[in-house]
This record gives C-alpha cells, sequence and structure tokens, in this order.
C-alpha cells in the first residue's frame, strides 16, 4: 500500500490522503467516492526521504461529463 496526498493544482491545497495500491499516471483519472469527485493525473512525485513509500499526487477536480467524453 502506498500513502499518497491529493493535490489541487488550482488551489495547491491538499484533497485528501488516500491509500492506493497502485500509483496513477499522469493523465489517469482518479474517482472519489464520497463525495463523487473525478481528478485529472497532472503529476505525480515519490517523496524519498527516510525511505517511505509516501507519495504526492498533483490532481486537476473535473466534472463526470469531462471524464466521460474523455473515454
Amino acid at each position: 500500500m502506498y500513502k499518497a496526498n491529493l493535490k489541487n493544482i488550482l488551489t495547491r491545497k491538499e484533497e485528501r490522503t488516500v491509500d492506493l495500491t497502485l500509483i496513477p499516471h499522469v493523465g489517469d483519472t482518479l474517482q472519489l467516492r464520497q463525495p463523487d469527485k473525478f481528478l485529472l493525473v497532472h503529476g505525480v512525485t515519490h517523496i524519498i526521504e527516510n525511505e517511505s513509500i509516501e507519495f504526492e499526487i498533483f490532481v486537476e477536480p473535473i466534472d463526470r461529463t469531462y471524464w466521460m467524453n474523455e473515454i
């Protein structure tokens, strides 16, 4: 399991911290169930201090219509 801090690239604020089994790639979309959100991944940073398995994932909130049009 990887600990990932999701950071909004528009507001520079942390959206939330989640545990992930896979690290997403740039261009992937993450869907959070509560609240129902879609996040487009713009960048992934591995925090390498103290041999951690922590990541910062930079995301942009998108709406469901945008996500469906990309499929």
